[in-house]
């Protein structure tokens, strides 16, 4: 690896006028557990590295009325240890358990999770399903964007140059709502999804109904996907085995993967059926 230059801003304003100022000369250090892999397997196209980590007010957790805003230097680990993130979000802190290792846990990054822009990302395919809005701070200002407009392809987002991913706001869920995270592997832990799906289901109230349903699912296309059409199959109607049956047959028929190295096309399209499903049974959690 050749040589690279280092700069460590002190304050927003120098880290997005650095950035701004050397292009694509540079990338952003977050957490490093992806860019640092990056460097090593070689070779990179670029001069340096401009680290985000003293930036301190891009860290920690503000909770005010039904919103929940996180820094997106918060590291995942405080995710986990975080009782009000636990008491409100709960699948969020199992997508974030499911990452890595403890050490991985300790310096990645929920913005570096969303910025890498991995199909198979854990924490960034339950903000999908929460409908996160993400804060992004650039050399034009300040923008929202939706969650699921972020994503433009494998690696990619609507990040432009100079911009820096700041903050996550996330809604508190309706009331009574419940979701579930899975993740499939190889193995049992330190392993990236094979496939993966969160899903939150919301009961009208003192009936065995579904009000809403959101279903996110990911290493299943060059991105994370929303499938409204099974989404929708669930709305305003009875919960039953064959209801969550259906909506994961159209989670399974809407969904493209790949054949590569760690699975086939064909598995990944039938195990998204069976997890949704899985999912959708388990988050009901009462009498089908």
């Amino acid at each position: 690896m050749s040589d690279i230059n280092y700069w460590e801003p002190g304050n927003l304003i120098d880290a997005v006028s650095l950035l701004a100022n050397m292009g694509d000369q540079v990338r952003a250090l977050a957490g490093g557990t992806d860019l640092l892999v990056k460097m090593k397997k070689g070779p990179i196209n670029w001069k340096g590295i401009v680290n985000l980590k003293g930036l301190t007010e891009l860290k920690g957790f503000v909770f005010e009325g039904e919103t929940i805003t996180i820094g997106a230097l918060t590291q995942i680990s405080s995710l986990i240890e975080n009782s009000l993130l636990g008491l409100h979000f709960p699948v969020l802190v199992d997508a974030a358990r499911s990452l890595g290792t403890p050490q991985v846990r300790n310096l990645a990054t929920i913005g570096g999770n969303l910025c890498n822009a991995s199909p198979a990302a854990d924490v960034a395919l339950v903000l999908l399903m929460y409908e996160a809005r993400l804060l992004i701070t650039g050399p034009s200002g300040s923008r929202k964007v939706p969650v699921h407009e972020f994503y433009v392809g494998s690696g990619q987002t609507v990040l432009q140059l100079g911009e820096i991913l700041t903050a996550i706001e996330i809604d508190l869920p309706p009331l009574n709502s419940k979701g579930v995270f899975y993740k499939h592997g190889k193995r049992k832990s330190h392993e990236i999804a094979l496939v993966n799906v969160a899903v939150l289901l919301t009961p009208q109230p003192g009936t065995k109904q579904i009000s809403r349903a959101r279903i996110a699912v990911g290493a299943v296309a060059s991105t994370q996907l929303r499938i409204k059409e099974a989404e929708d199959s669930l709305r305003e109607v009875i919960a039953t085995l064959g209801a969550f049956e259906k909506a994961a047959e159209l989670t399974k028929e809407a969904v493209n993967p790949i054949d590569d190295v760690r699975s086939t096309a064909s598995y990944r399209k039938q195990m998204v059926g069976v997890l949704t499903r899985r999912a959708l049974v388990e988050a009901w959690g009462g009498e089908l």
